[in-house]
């Protein structure tokens, strides 16, 4: 005869499992978002740096706008810009646009807008500070969220709910949290996955990841 006890070991387990899931999940992000910070910081510091970065991440970020077809003329809205506003350089250089980023953090806002006053693009970039929860996107074609931005769910939630149609959402996001991004895209039929290329982490780091094109039907 089994016992109660024995028959709710497979559930606990289960539960053990799912609680030992978000705590590395919570773990590797939280490395993560600080590497990144530092990267950022450095390279608004350091000119060297900020070289590597921009031909190392750069490039990525090149390949990406390429694969997704990024035209001219669109407006677009950059959540999570950081010190170092690579995102924007990036594509004010390939598509000659007019990119906003936004950041909670005062000073990466602060540090953003002397970088892209020295680069001579702040008439072709906006920095402000601002919160990807609740900011407003009605007049963005395309929204890119980065990876440090945070808490995703809840961006993404706002994205999927009040940006306009036919509007398109890129996810960049770590390998190691895309089941969580594949479950938050799933409970939102309004959208859809047409595209989703694999990003190689730089500097020999084991975490790699993934940029997500959505449509918004």
């Amino acid at each position: 005869m089994t016992t109660s006890a024995e028959n709710s070991c497979p559930q606990v387990q289960f539960k053990k499992s799912k609680i030992i899931d978000r705590i590395a999940i919570f773990l590797i992000r939280t490395v993560s978002n600080y590497f990144w910070i530092v990267v950022d910081i450095l390279s608004y510091q350091n000119e060297k740096i900020a070289d590597i970065y921009e031909r190392s991440i750069g490039e990525e970020y090149k390949n990406e706008c390429k694969t997704f077809h990024i035209s001219k003329g669109k407006k677009i809205l950059h959540v999570g810009c950081g010190s170092y506003p690579l995102t924007e350089m990036t594509l004010a250089e390939l598509f000659k646009v007019k990119v906003v980023g936004i950041d909670k953090n005062k000073k990466a806002v602060k540090r953003a807008n002397e970088v892209i006053l020295k680069k001579h693009l702040d008439k072709k970039i906006t920095i402000e500070q601002g919160n990807g929860t609740k900011y407003p996107l009605e007049k963005f074609d395309i929204i890119i969220v980065s990876s440090c931005a945070l808490p995703k769910k809840e961006i993404l939630s706002h994205i999927f709910k009040t940006a306009k149609k036919k509007s398109i959402i890129i996810i960049r996001d770590l390998d190691a949290v895309t089941d969580e991004i594949l479950d938050c895209i799933d409970a939102h039929k309004n959208i859809t996955i047409e595209k989703r290329i694999h990003h190689p982490v730089p500097w020999s780091l084991l975490l790699g990841w993934n940029a997500f094109h959505l449509k918004k039907k």
